[in-house]
């Protein structure tokens, strides 16, 4: 197990009464100034002559987030008005806070119980008093007494007996602000998965030209939506997301099937969130499934190993869709409403995404990743590019949907195969060829929607691949 105490710049005694000072001069300074709110002075009770490192300064801007939170939901007015974080004696950071001072110091009080490495934390409320400025009390304010975080007697009590060693309190530290890191590490993972897939949504939506499918610019082959159809969309799926986070990062068990059951039922719901959003037009149906699967997938594979192996997620995504297949297509004939994939599969033999997921998505995998990961330049290059590898190897049910005919393939590919062989978005030969291909698309009343799911994805993967490490430990 990491100590914690092994780094960091050792303090005497004479170092700590200096800070003392100082800290009384901030907190006279923040009374006398502020007689409308109350100052809270926030430190921590960090045993030995080792008081900071950057894994205490991290804790203690991660955990007082949490205070935080809780004035926030509970309506109370305050702000952050001084701190040195990188201080030898220790992080310390004050608050003025609009709320009367025994108030304040029942919330401080239950933020310091509330787990058990907030015990650590000592959250002075300050007042006026006698000509000085003093902290109120645990009892004046109704509050129980703080007890010792290693055996939960009084605290005054072990502190004068000095019942436990220097050693013996540090290990207790130790333990408990690796576990709030930790604690923390996971939140962060969780929330920078739910943004990159977010990014993914609107990255696909923003990238321009795209044949038969909604921009910015154009979005005849859709006249049903446009750009803003899809922030709403993307912004109404936000809960979904981090619910699919929440189930990879799960403790407990590796019962994929199951696990891709219960995500399946969240994504009935956001579905239902996302045509609210929409007013009724399917904007993302297929990306719920596919995003929601991979953001699982990965949060899954962070959990097992501290990082993320884009192939160990695709394994990932095979032992959860092993049947997906079988046990989706023997229901068909019982199901009052099909879906295009499901009318297609049963006309025509083709799986569709459903077969491209039980498979770990290979079309990925194979081409869109290759390619994405290659192309240099902005986002908007490297979308199109990938976008046109993936149209040329997917057999798109939205595509065969709307010109009624698989056979819209073959002519697909070709129109496809021109693009590339002319540069894509990359030449000016390339760009021509795109956009006479996007106006065929809208005088066609084609779509690439199933393609588009396929790029959203694509981005989420680059994403994770290329920026997930320095996210979370920034």
């Amino acid at each position: 197990m990491k100590n914690i105490f092994a780094t960091g710049e050792k303090q005497d005694i004479p170092a700590v009464l200096e800070n003392k000072d100082r800290r009384a001069a901030v907190q006279n300074q923040l009374v006398a100034s502020h007689p409308d709110m109350t100052v809270v002075a926030v430190k921590l009770n960090i045993p030995g002559p080792i008081k900071n490192n950057p894994d205490i300064t991290r804790f203690f801007v991660a955990e007082l987030r949490k205070l935080e939170d809780a004035w926030l939901a509970r309506g109370v007015l305050f702000y952050q008005t001084t701190q040195w974080l990188d201080a030898g004696t220790g992080p310390e950071r004050f608050y003025l806070v609009k709320c009367e001072p025994t108030a304040v110091k029942t919330q401080t009080t239950a933020f310091e119980e509330s787990a058990p490495s907030h015990r650590l934390f000592d959250l002075d409320v300050l007042v006026h008093r006698d000509g000085h400025v003093a902290p109120i009390s645990r009892t004046e304010s109704g509050q129980p007494a703080r007890t010792c975080f290693v055996c939960g007697r009084p605290a005054k009590e072990c502190g004068r007996s000095r019942r436990h060693s220097v050693a013996e309190l540090q290990a207790a530290v130790n333990d408990q602000i690796l576990d709030a890191l930790e604690s923390d590490q996971r939140d962060r993972v969780s929330e920078t998965l739910v943004q990159f897939a977010q990014r993914a949504l609107l990255y696909e939506m923003m990238a321009w030209p795209k044949p038969g499918l909604v921009d910015p610019v154009e979005h005849g082959a859709h006249t049903d939506m446009d750009a803003y159809t899809f922030v709403n969309s993307s912004l109404s799926l936000r809960r979904y997301l981090k619910q699919a986070a929440e189930l990879g990062l799960k403790e407990g068990g590796d019962d994929y099937p199951a696990k891709f059951a219960e995500l399946r039922e969240f994504g009935k719901v956001a579905e239902q969130e996302m045509f609210a959003a929409t007013k009724g037009v399917n904007t993302h149906k297929g990306a719920v499934f596919s995003l929601g699967v991979l953001v699982m997938a990965v949060a899954d594979c962070w959990r097992r190993g501290g990082d993320v192996d884009l192939a160990e997620a695709q394994n990932v995504v095979k032992k959860m869709l092993v049947d997906l297949v079988k046990e989706d297509m023997q229901k068909l004939p019982d199901q009052e409403q099909q879906t295009a994939g499901e009318k297609q599969y049963l006309k025509y033999g083709l799986t569709g995404i459903r077969g491209e997921a039980q498979a770990g998505y290979p079309t990925i995998y194979k081409y869109g990743l290759p390619v994405m990961l290659a192309t240099s330049g902005d986002w908007n290059t490297r979308i199109i590019q990938t976008l046109l590898s993936l149209a040329r190897h997917t057999e798109d049910s939205t595509l065969i949907k709307r010109a009624g005919d698989p056979a819209i393939i073959d002519w697909k590919n070709a129109q496809i195969d021109a693009c590339i062989d002319a540069g894509g978005i990359t030449t000016v030969a390339g760009r021509t060829a795109l956009a006479e291909l996007e106006q065929e698309f809208t005088k066609r009343h084609l779509s690439l929607g199933g393609t588009a799911d396929l790029v959203i994805v694509t981005v989420f993967l680059t994403l994770v691949k290329e920026e997930l490490t320095d996210a979370i430990s920034d």
